[in-house]
């Protein structure tokens, strides 16, 4: 290569720390390099150097690797914000669309200087109205549903551990004696290898774990309890009467999400309107309080939110008004507001 890699601005821009004129050095070496395996090869030993002995398998720092490349995505589509107030919009329509084909670009990396490296926390976020795919240093893989956020370590030991605000689905990736742990508010989830849903929404009453493969154990945080959970069952922790309940259930109904299903599974019309917020970016008010007795069965895949309100009112004696979408004082599109009220 004509130009030496300077390994040490590599590893601080992918920590944040850089300059512009670090920024255009990056952006020339993984633009314009005819060879990636040799600035991966050469990254790579500054990683062992920089970790010693306890440095992870070579999965973790591919995941240092990507998050280069993601990252200078990332600074491209601010640049362009910047030069073009048009180019802005175009720039933040397909930047919502990125969530749905890799995570990196809604991921914000924590560096503290008084840790190590190794130390580092990444977070993804899963805006409202998207879907978030993602993948884990150890190889494991997942979705975060619309309005979540995940947290982990940039390196993981032999004791994992993330935290979840909101709903995720996780494929964990079975490695002999390492232990994984999926940390919400109210219960910490431990797992081996295997595969489940997650729904943990602040605003929800309730926490709730569905196992599709493998076993979990859950134990409690706000309330004492240990639970072990076997493939098809669900298991519901209620904040509000501080219970928990486990039960058989048809596993699919709950991780649909991903796959594009909006699923309302007889749901009442409280819990049904927050997740047609949340998967449409989308503000429901409830106008009448005799409405929060029926419920909502019915499925959904692509659908806009006017479709499926019209949709529902065919099966319900409700009315509804969608509000012409209006612009704030800084020319930003504020949510689709809708309401609905008892049909007369």
């Amino acid at each position: 290569m004509e130009n030496k890699i300077d390994t040490k601005t590599v590893l601080n821009y992918s920590e944040g720390k850089y300059s512009w004129n670090d920024y255009l050095k990056v952006k020339e070496w993984f633009g314009n390099s005819r060879d990636c395996m040799k600035i991966e090869g050469a990254l790579f030993e500054q990683w062992k150097a920089e970790l010693g002995a306890e440095h992870p398998e070579h999965e973790s720092f591919h995941h240092l690797f990507e998050k280069v490349h993601y990252q200078i995505l990332l600074d491209e589509k601010r640049n362009a914000k910047k030069r073009n107030l048009r180019v802005m919009y175009r720039q933040v329509a397909a930047f919502l669309l990125i969530p749905v084909l890799a995570f990196s670009a809604l991921t914000y990396f924590f560096y503290n200087q008084s840790q190590p490296f190794a130390e580092s926390w990444a977070k993804i976020d899963a805006p409202l109205g998207s879907r978030v795919e993602f993948k884990l240093p150890d190889g494991s893989t997942g979705w975060l549903n619309s309005g979540s956020t995940l947290k982990y370590p940039l390196i993981f030991g032999s004791q994992k551990k993330v935290e979840l605000t909101g709903e995720g689905y996780f494929d964990i990736r079975h490695q002999e004696n390492s232990k994984f742990t999926i940390s919400v508010p109210d219960m910490d989830i431990h797992v081996l290898g295997t595969k489940f849903n997650v729904s943990a929404y602040p605003d929800d009453e309730f926490t709730e774990v569905v196992l599709e493969e493998g076993k979990v154990e859950v134990s409690g945080k706000t309330a004492i309890f240990n639970s072990t959970l076997f493939p098809d069952k669900k298991i519901t922790y209620n904040r509000t009467t501080n219970s928990l309940q486990k039960k058989e259930v048809e596993t699919s109904l709950y991780s649909g999400w991903k796959e594009g299903f909006l699923i309302l599974d007889n749901e009442p019309i409280g819990l049904a309107v927050g997740k047609l917020e949340r998967w449409y970016n989308a503000e429901i008010t409830i106008q009448d309080e005799e409405l929060k007795k029926f419920r909502f069965k019915a499925t959904f895949r692509d659908e806009p939110l006017e479709e499926v309100i019209h949709l529902l009112a065919l099966t319900t004696p409700i009315t509804y008004t969608i509000e012409k979408r209006d612009t704030d004082k800084t020319g930003v599109f504020v949510r689709k507001k809708v309401l609905i009220r008892l049909r007369k």
